[in-house]
């Protein structure tokens, strides 16, 4: 075999060789090639990553270690890499905690070891006094990596939305600070923020109990509001949530496009109760980006108990489950990643990672988990990951 790529070294430290002769006997297989890949570079798929199970605990030391990892986001470099980010200040195992800002990779989107740091080197302290760095969201513009985080405190009156940059996913990390807050935007409890391109333009959803969920447009740098503050305060698009703090409200929006609809994503129910917890995704969807957002009861996201399960919490299993990311492999299936409490576990009151499928439901069009509830202690085949091997 040519000597390989980085990430090929990293699979070859991982498998058996039994393992990578199976899968070089796979390697014919036609799959699209990853965004970002270099075409006109001479390589060939020599991998398939599959099977996994959950939770995907990562690696701590060369071993799998139950991690409280809680609202994960993953973004996928130019190389192939994943990256995932999370809540920063309850990011810990029982045996070491991580600073604030933990960052892990993976080449197979279950596989993961820690990384970097964002906030190794910068203390936020625009924000209310005590304000931990929560649900972070990122996105590559232009030649830079944006990422996105809440500031708050519960009960917090004033949270905000921070942004840092970097040229790579993993830092160095240059610090912007305060890109708006509660009061300057007018929406209560601004925080969980996700932020997208959509036809070439920039935009962020974000919003949480109390408030709306909200959408606007950012600058092409991301780095600011598209026509300022007062531009975007006056011309913000709310998507659903409703004005009263309680937990049948939602949260930890995501959008994502797909076959000519716009699929909200949102959280709802009780989060931090462990086993008890009610939390739960649940999905509408649009033809256009500002909605309205209707559920396949044909009912807007502005009221209670509203949304089709896309996950909820079982005793089986995993409850709490919520805050989502969805991420493509490289046959284009989707797939959800989120956190919940693992009902089997000696740490049940950890916020653990799992990841499971996204299908979609042929009579309503909605996505969904199979079962609507996490998979939990067994083996199931997983993304479909090229690995690749320069010429």
């Amino acid at each position: 075999m040519k000597k390989a790529n980085k990430i090929v070294a990293a699979l070859l430290a991982v498998f058996t060789a039994a393992c990578m002769v199976a899968c070089e006997e796979q390697s014919g297989n036609d799959s699209s090639a990853s965004a970002g890949q270099n075409s006109q570079s001479a390589a060939k798929p020599v991998a398939e990553f599959n099977d996994y199970s959950n939770p995907t605990y990562p690696l701590v030391n060369g071993e799998k270690q139950v991690t409280y990892q809680a609202d994960p986001y993953i973004v996928r470099d130019d190389d192939g890499t994943y990256y995932l980010y999370c809540t920063q200040t309850s990011a810990y195992t029982p045996k070491l905690s991580f600073k604030r800002g933990p960052i892990w990779k993976s080449i197979d989107l279950h596989s993961w070891e820690y990384v970097s740091d964002v906030f190794a080197d910068y203390n936020p302290t625009w924000g209310t006094s005590g304000a931990g760095v929560w649900a972070p969201t990122v996105v590559k513009v232009g030649d830079k990596w944006n990422f996105y985080y809440s500031l708050s405190v519960g009960g917090d009156e004033n949270p905000g939305i921070g942004v840092a940059t970097s040229p790579t996913p993993y830092g160095p990390w240059t610090h912007h600070g305060k890109l708006f807050d509660s009061v300057g935007i007018g929406v209560t409890n601004s925080i969980d923020p996700h932020v997208f391109y959509d036809d070439g333009n920039l935009y962020m959803v974000f919003g949480s109990f109390g408030g709306l969920i909200t959408l606007i447009e950012l600058t092409d740098d991301g780095l600011g509001l598209k026509g300022g503050l007062e531009y975007q305060r006056e011309n913000k698009v709310a998507l659903g949530g409703y004005e009263v703090f309680e937990s049948n409200n939602y949260e930890a929006s995501f959008i994502l496009k797909k076959d000519g609809y716009y699929y909200l994503l949102l959280s709802t129910g009780t989060c931090l109760s462990g086993t008890n917890s009610t939390y739960r995704v649940v999905a509408a969807r649009s033809e256009n980006l500002k909605g309205p957002y209707l559920d396949s009861k044909g009912r807007n996201m502005f009221g209670p108990n509203r949304g089709d399960a896309v996950v909820v919490p079982a005793l089986s299993g995993a409850m709490g489950t919520g805050h989502c990311a969805v991420i493509a492999d490289d046959t284009g299936e989707y797939w959800m990643v989120y956190h919940g409490y693992d009902t089997t576990s000696a740490y049940n009151d950890y916020r653990v990672l799992y990841l499971d499928k996204l299908l979609w439901n042929e009579t309503t069009g909605m996505p969904y988990v199979e079962g609507n509830k996490a998979s939990n202690g067994v083996t199931l085949p997983g993304p479909y990951i090229d690995i690749i091997e320069k010429e």
